[in-house]
């Protein structure tokens, strides 16, 4: 019996260990995008990129549930371009997050006026129909989202506050 018990401590603390790992893990490779332009750039390559609207999160409906859309660098260059404007708009996004895999998460409000931007707003009703998906109020998206995605996307009101 003590055998069983000392193996199932083990595994159980194995697996504490591993969660506290991958949190520092991830937790380095944040404070290093954070603090090194050029790596951020190369992440924004491979990252995903969330797309607000005077911060209200773009979801999409798919069956009985809503998620926010992660699109890629070059889809969201594609959609600048098509609405008129520039692609340096991308330095204007915020670092939110990583995944496991260190895939970073960026934030980019497409009606904030911006540093690289002098009229950096779209048109929202464009938006939602380019996208199929709807801009919806923080407050009530946090209640339609699942846990993952709602504590993601609550982060960034205050990262664009810094704005």
């Amino acid at each position: 019996m003590s055998l069983y018990c000392g193996i199932a401590f083990r595994r159980k603390s194995f697996w504490c260990y591993r969660l506290l790992s991958t949190y520092i893990t991830k937790t380095r490779y944040l404070f290093e995008l954070k603090e090194d332009d050029d790596a951020c750039k190369k992440a924004q390559q491979t990252g995903a990129f969330y797309l607000f609207h005077s911060l209200a999160p773009l979801l999409q409906q798919s069956e009985h549930q809503y998620l926010p859309p992660q699109h890629s660098l070059l889809e969201l260059e594609r959609l600048l371009r098509k609405f008129g404007q520039d692609t340096q708009r991308v330095e204007d996004s915020v670092l939110i997050g990583c995944s496991e895999q260190h895939e970073a998460w960026f934030a980019l409000d497409l009606c904030l006026n911006g540093s690289s931007s002098i009229n950096a707003s779209l048109q929202k009703p464009e938006m939602e129909m380019e996208l199929k998906g709807s801009f919806v109020d923080l407050r009530k998206a946090l209640f339609w989202l699942n846990v993952k995605d709602a504590s993601l996307l609550s982060t960034v009101d205050s990262d664009f506050s810094v704005l």
